[in-house]
């Protein structure tokens, strides 16, 4: 997919009215005087706690290319994964993705195709992770009147997850019928996803990567009096849940826009006011972008890359050697 100015533009200026119209429905003062209220320290707080999160990826993804029997330090696959990330910020459709395999085959000479399978992996158990808490989520809101949507949403998710799997077993089975490159990468995604020890290993690590993303939401919303509460807890999980669901197709850049109109509607179905919820959605936002962003220019830097010379080798890349 050929990445455009224009489609970035086109992109942003839809993000940006999303959050316009959300905001405006709501009420710009009411936002504007629940984040004055904000605790500056429990912010600075849930940076920290969002940072606990980098090196949790960065060890997933080792044991993800370990099962598939490439090798890559975790200090490398940290900066891997914080370029990609960082790209996926401000490009549509998660286009950002690509840099991975991208930085893998040129840093470390691992294949194309175990770049682009070990990022399949990588999302697979992010659906599973993500639906897992939504489950205990809505089981800590029964009764509410988001239970139903959400789930038919979940059990949608679970009914994909079940096929998908299904899907590898039996390629496992009927796998003399496809060869080449197809055979290499369903195989690497299979060798992960349907062994039982590599399957718990890359699961817990998964949720626990969640649950600090869930956790640095939940301190966010703490900042804002009146809102800590046990029964804010699932809401912050369903909140997430849901939120990340939405970047599994996303329409604007990092799906900003979508994202924080998901959140403040879970809030507010929570019984979290509004403008409380609005303001902690985008501070969320901010927060885990703007650390995303930070590590991933770090990196880039180190890596003796630019971000144009990243997203023509991304483009590149994607055209040229997975036909």
């Amino acid at each position: 997919m050929r990445i455009t100015r224009r489609k970035i533009i086109a992109t942003s200026i839809l993000a940006i009215l999303i959050l316009f119209l959300t905001a405006s429905i709501i009420g710009w003062m009411d936002i504007i005087d629940k984040l004055r209220t904000a605790s500056p320290a429990l912010i600075a707080l849930s940076i920290l706690v969002y940072l606990i999160s980098w090196p949790l990826r960065g060890i997933r993804y080792q044991q993800i290319l370990a099962q598939i029997g490439a090798k890559g330090d975790l200090n490398f696959l940290v900066g891997c994964i914080a370029v990609s990330q960082s790209a996926n910020v401000f490009l549509p459709a998660r286009l950002g993705d690509v840099a991975r395999p991208y930085l893998l085959k040129k840093m470390k000479n691992i294949s194309l195709i175990t770049g682009f399978s070990s990022l399949a992996v990588e999302r697979i158990f992010d659906v599973i992770a993500i639906a897992t808490v939504g489950g205990v989520a809505v089981l800590g809101l029964r009764g509410m009147l988001i239970d139903q949507w959400i789930t038919n949403t979940l059990t949608i998710t679970g009914l994909g997850i079940v096929a998908v799997f299904g899907l590898l077993v039996l390629f496992l089975k009927l796998r003399t019928t496809i060869g080449g490159v197809i055979d290499r990468f369903i195989r690497e995604i299979a060798l992960v996803s349907t062994n039982p020890r590599a399957f718990a290993i890359v699961f817990a690590g998964s949720l626990l990567v969640w649950l600090f993303d869930i956790l640095t939401c939940f301190v966010i919303l703490s900042a804002f009096s009146g809102t800590t509460s046990r029964s804010m807890v699932p809401i912050v999980f369903l909140a997430i849940t849901v939120g990340n669901l939405t970047k599994i197709f996303p329409i604007t850049p990092g799906s900003i826009g979508p994202y924080e109109f998901v959140l403040t509607g879970i809030f507010s179905l929570g019984g979290i006011n509004s403008a409380i919820g609005f303001a902690a959605a985008v501070l969320d936002h901010i927060v885990k972008n703007s650390v995303t962003l930070v590590l991933g220019s770090a990196y880039l830097s180190r890596f003796g890359l630019s971000w144009s010379r990243l997203v023509e080798a991304a483009e590149q890349t994607e055209r040229t050697e997975l036909k």
